[in-house]
């Protein structure tokens, strides 16, 4: 064994403890920074979680005891199957995800990105329609992707599991959509003060709207060069006004109580109109704009009014329903 100096001995010391007190400040530092993270709001983490990828998201329940139900709960939920090597593993792991929001009703979801890299399973899609119009969605925005399935749909029927009025998304992509029908839903307004529930459906035919409500606007716009038939169902009263820019439309159909004007370039090439409307004595204002509605829809082909509607308006309105007589067949 050599012979090794004091003063060595003390510098060789010092250099030990040295390094060891580096290692320490570095594991010091790494645990002083997974505090802060960990100790940020559970609002913050969840903003910052929803720039992941589901699969990515899922993962982080590992970390501590703090993160093990926070990704449950991202407002923004992106499923990309190019994480999986299968479609097959991919649905399986949307299946899930899907279930647990379903589940958890605290879970309020604001986006959904669904990008299928192949045929999307029809139980996959149906789970995913049925969450978007569950009540614990205030969806702003739904994009779905797929190859083949998805893409072909043509056919669009969304109502509430429960009876309360779910957000619509401002983005669906569905091109080849060529029928919709809408229940219960509620559409935000833009900065024009207006709503285009129809506006993303390029080769649209057929609308319905149904029991559905406007929110932050004053004017319900239907923009479509290919729709046909529009039909409305017991609109809310919380809007002023009816605007048709559709030039292929032929059938118009309304059934509730009128409390908007209608206009737009759309009332020209309407052939077909069946209004059953209620209206009631001792309220002026509806009746007075079925009348307009009458006047301005006097040149079409066929206009079917309910009785109940014609009786109601005369009750209301009799020394001036008779200026306004269009060829009319009653039911």
């Amino acid at each position: 064994m050599s012979y090794i100096p004091k003063e060595r001995m003390i510098l060789l010391s010092m250099k030990r403890r040295r390094i060891y007190e580096v290692k320490n400040d570095k594991k010091a530092e790494h645990r002083e920074i997974e505090d802060r993270l960990s100790s940020l709001p559970d609002g913050v983490l969840l903003h910052i979680l929803s720039f992941l990828d589901a699969t990515y998201a899922d993962q982080t329940c590992v970390l501590s005891t703090r993160w093990k139900y926070l990704w449950k709960l991202i407002p923004t939920l992106n499923l990309h199957s190019e994480r999986f090597y299968t479609v097959k593993q991919f649905s399986k792991f949307a299946s899930k995800i899907l279930t647990l929001r379903l589940r958890k009703k605290s879970a309020a979801l604001d986006a959904l990105d669904f990008d299928c890299r192949g045929n999307i399973e029809p139980r996959i899609l149906k789970k995913i329609l049925n969450y978007v119009s569950s009540d614990n969605t205030h969806l702003q925005k739904l994009e779905i992707y797929g190859y083949g399935g998805i893409l072909a749909l043509t056919s669009l029927k969304l109502g509430p599991i429960k009876f309360s009025r779910t957000i619509f998304p401002k983005s669906l992509n569905l091109p080849a959509l060529t029928s919709l029908n809408l229940n219960t839903f509620m559409f935000c307004g833009g900065d024009d003060n207006c709503v285009e529930p129809s506006s993303a459906f390029t080769k649209l035919n057929s609308l319905v709207i149904d029991r559905c409500a406007i929110r932050d606007a004053q004017t319900l716009r239907i923009s479509s060069e290919t729709l046909v038939n529009l039909a409305m169902h017991e609109s809310s009263y919380d809007f002023d006004k009816i605007q048709l820019f559709t030039q292929s439309l032929c059938t118009f159909t309304y059934t509730g109580h009128p409390d908007q004007r209608i206009c737009g370039s759309g009332l020209s090439s309407v052939k077909l109109v069946n209004i059953a409307a209620e209206i009631y004595f001792c309220w002026e204002k509806p009746a007075m704009l079925l009348l307009s509605w009458l006047q301005d829809l006097a040149d079409v082909k066929s206009l079917t009014v309910s009785s109940t509607t014609l009786q109601d308006d005369r009750s209301s309105n009799e020394d001036k329903v008779e200026n306004c007589q269009p060829n009319v067949a009653t039911a």
